[in-house]
């Protein structure tokens, strides 16, 4: 573990959560217990300075960001909250995110610790927007949407792309985590963001967004797969509903979105490959070959067609 000044000084804000044992009637202070931020500030107990200041009444969970610029810290935007569980999207009690749907207004951290507006920072940009977390070890889900980001921001122009990869796994994944799973990638930071926040946030964000995400154990778990493909005036343009997208079709779908010329069989393909692959429980092996076994039987059955209707018109002549 790092020591937190050491750790602090290449990051701006780090969310956290605690439990509040002590605050000022004024709601200027408060002694806070807060849990680890990975590989940047260590467990423990510290008088916070609040900003803005906020009644927090003894024992509550508080959501917040750290601030070790100043003296005493300051825990930023401090919200009564609860610690964050995974589970199975609430959509009754939010206005889910689909086609057509503007992007939620939420405030996230990057890999730099600095706060993202969510639904203002990429606008004029078409943004492609996914969930993973990154000690995710399904080389099929996390790795694989990461790596296939890696390939687009190949092909993509800074100026008018942004790719975003938010975090499922808010409590491990700190801004400096996600730096670090960025850089084994070669993220570009001018465009590729990676997205973490307090579990609040992140929590109703998967809720919005219609992310499953159920723990199975302390550092796994098991998690639905879309990706967003945004328009620059910041509406949702097209949902894929399934991690095993094809890069070369996304980036078609990209440039269609954000109304520039576009490979219309790599959309298709995209399209047609997307549906089966989700069909196919989310695996793009079985998606493919389910595709090339019914076009195996169909140029079977235009072949037997086609000398089914030769061989009548022989007999015929014969």
């Amino acid at each position: 573990m790092l020591s937190a000044p050491a750790a602090m000084l290449a990051l701006m804000l780090v969310p956290v959560h605690g439990v509040v044992l002590d605050a000022r009637a004024d709601g200027s202070s408060a002694i806070v217990r807060t849990e680890p931020a990975s590989k940047t500030i260590a467990a423990g107990t510290r008088d916070y300075r609040l900003v803005p200041a906020t009644h927090l009444p003894r024992g509550t969970g508080v959501d917040g960001y750290v601030d070790a610029s100043t003296r005493p810290w300051t825990l930023r935007e401090p919200t009564i909250a609860a610690p964050f569980a995974p589970g199975t999207p609430d959509t009754a009690s939010v206005l889910p995110v689909d086609a057509g749907a503007r992007l939620p207004d939420a405030e996230l951290v990057d890999q730099n610790g600095r706060l993202v507006r969510l639904d203002r920072a990429f606008l004029g940009k078409t943004t492609l927007i996914s969930f993973v977390f990154t000690r995710c070890p399904d080389r099929d889900l996390c790795p694989a949407i990461s790596g296939k980001f890696a390939y687009l921001q190949q092909h993509l122009d800074p100026s008018k792309f942004a790719l975003v990869l938010i975090s499922l796994d808010p409590p491990y994944d700190s801004p400096r985590v996600m730096r670090d799973y960025g850089a084994t990638f070669g993220a570009n930071p001018a465009i590729w963001s990676l997205l973490t926040g307090k579990g609040s946030v992140v929590q109703r964000l998967l809720n919005e967004f219609g992310i499953d995400s159920m723990r199975v154990s302390s550092d796994r778990f098991i998690h639905s797969d879309k990706l967003f493909i945004v328009t620059p005036q910041g509406k949702v343009g097209y949902v894929i509903q399934t991690a095993g997208w094809d890069p070369d079709g996304v980036l078609a779908e990209a440039q269609a979105v954000g109304g520039m010329d576009a490979n219309p069989f790599e959309r298709f393909k995209l399209s047609l490959v997307a549906s089966v692959v989700a069909i196919c429980g989310g695996s793009q092996y079985a998606g493919v070959v389910f595709l090339e076994i019914a076009l195996f039987f169909l140029i079977f059955a235009i072949v037997v067609a086609s000398l089914w209707v030769v061989g009548r018109v022989l007999w015929h002549r014969g």
